[in-house]
């Protein structure tokens, strides 16, 4: 039996398998990572844990502070960065980063979906880009070279498929734009052990 109806359940469930395995890895490594911002750090705490000294950055740091599932969404926010790399956000990348979000864990409906959804809407912004630089800084201190290795592999899955989503020319030639595969590179980069 090879009809529609056959094909639709294998895909049907190839997709939940996958979003098992996403939801699987990122609940093992979402306790350690809330230890980087957790919900009653200080700006003290910040500053000793970073080496930042400047008072500015220290309080967009708190006021980025993030929690549950806000976690999730803030570690996906360079796909927020890959979706207008190309200077405009068109539908399918849109909805390539919310799959992406839910994929990770994240309930629809939820308030954490939102504030991915306004980033999205908005575009990145300059502060949300050197909150995120220093976010991977402490990642990269936090975690052990293999928990790093999981989330950037799997950061950067998410990141392809965004690039992937609007298809380059006609959808056959450059499905990554010169400006993603950029992006990309410089998310590889700042998720990479100097």
């Amino acid at each position: 039996m090879s009809g529609p109806f056959h094909q639709d359940a294998f895909d049907a469930r190839r997709l939940g398998l996958e979003e098992e395995y996403f939801r699987s890895r990122d609940s093992q490594l979402v306790g350690k990572l809330k230890n980087v911002f957790h919900s009653s750090i200080s700006k003290a705490e910040l500053s000793k844990a970073t080496g930042i000294t400047d008072d500015a950055m220290l309080d967009r740091l708190v006021a980025a502070n993030v929690r549950g599932e806000m976690l999730v969404v803030f570690k996906l926010f360079p796909l927020v960065e890959i979706a207008w790399a190309d200077g405009k956000l068109d539908s399918d990348e849109r909805n390539a980063v919310i799959d992406a979000a839910i994929r990770s864990g994240v309930p629809r409906d939820t308030e954490a979906l939102k504030r991915l959804e306004e980033w999205l809407a908005k575009g990145p912004t300059q502060e949300m880009r050197q909150v995120w630089r220093m976010y991977c800084e402490q990642l990269k201190s936090s975690l052990s070279p293999a928990e790093l290795a999981t989330f950037r592999g799997d950061l950067l899955d998410y990141a392809k498929r965004v690039a992937e989503a609007s298809g380059g020319i006609l959808g056959v030639v450059w499905r990554i734009s010169p400006a993603e595969q950029a992006a990309i590179d410089t998310l590889t980069k700042l998720l990479t052990p100097a």
